[in-house]
């Protein structure tokens, strides 16, 4: 039986791709956030770059990365996710090497290095968060960039009217946030984890990894949100909790 995580992403990988608007002719980081066209996290990407995305969906980060000329492999548990990842190549004709395998499976992973390694939204429903981490970091060559998105403990708070029509964030505990548990249709449960942004920075600089810096992006004004490189229907209606408390922690770390 296929792991949990590849049956979730299978049984919603169509509705997802369906539902949600991601751009291919900008970088995205999470929902309703500017892409790196207005934030510029990303390194200068040069023809040939070598580039490896972690946990990549549909892998509309790395087609935009390859549409500037750079060498992308990209890697998601999810065989239908996959699919609709060689189809959005072949429509935007940039060639990607695509591969369908758990992240948890490192040995698995391209043996060579790569300029950048990136990873949005992935490291959540990995199981073991600072192994992942590790592993990433053996994977970006000298002088190359690691650029982790994930989602921000805050972020993880209940969603409270207090008084006077006033809302407001409850987190019951900023150093074990809960899970945002989801379940396939046969009834498993897998979690989407955050955790604390020391937590991620540690597992990070434990890894090798040197020049942290990290970045907590407000999303774009209501008015333009449909501009930005990741929305849809339902995350505009999450736009109050957005504006209150970031979705997002944007990790970009080089290894010497």
């Amino acid at each position: 039986m296929p792991q949990p995580q590849q049956t979730y992403w299978d049984e919603i990988a169509n509705d997802y791709q369906r539902l949600t608007s991601i751009s291919t002719d900008d970088f995205h980081f999470a929902p309703l956030l500017p892409g790196d066209r207005q934030l510029g996290i990303l390194p200068e990407i040069s023809p040939g770059m070598r580039c490896l995305e972690l946990g990549c969906g549909a892998a509309q980060n790395s087609i935009y990365l390859a549409k500037r000329g750079a060498a992308c492999t990209a890697i998601d548990i999810s065989p239908r996710q996959i699919e609709h990842a060689a189809a959005l190549a072949a429509e935007h004709s940039v060639e990607i090497d695509l591969r369908s395998l758990p992240l948890e499976d490192a040995e698995s992973w391209p043996r060579e290095q790569f300029e950048l390694v990136h990873s949005v939204f992935a490291l959540p429903f990995v199981e073991e968060p600072e192994a992942f981490i590790r592993r990433a970091a053996e994977a970006v060559a000298p002088g190359g960039v690691f650029l982790l998105a994930t989602g921000h403990p805050l972020f993880a708070a209940e969603w409270l009217e207090i008084e006077d029509d006033e809302m407001g964030i409850f987190l019951p505990s900023y150093f074990q946030p809960p899970d945002d548990l989801r379940q396939t249709e046969d009834g498993r449960i897998i979690g989407s984890n955050s955790y604390p942004i020391s937590t991620v920075s540690e597992w990070m600089y434990s890894a090798g990894l040197r020049d942290l810096r990290i970045r907590e992006p407000q999303p774009l004004p209501l008015e333009s949100v449909e501009e930005a490189p990741y929305h849809s229907p339902a995350w505009i209606e999450l736009y109050p909790k957005l504006a209150a408390a970031p979705v997002a922690v944007i990790y970009r770390a080089m290894r010497p």
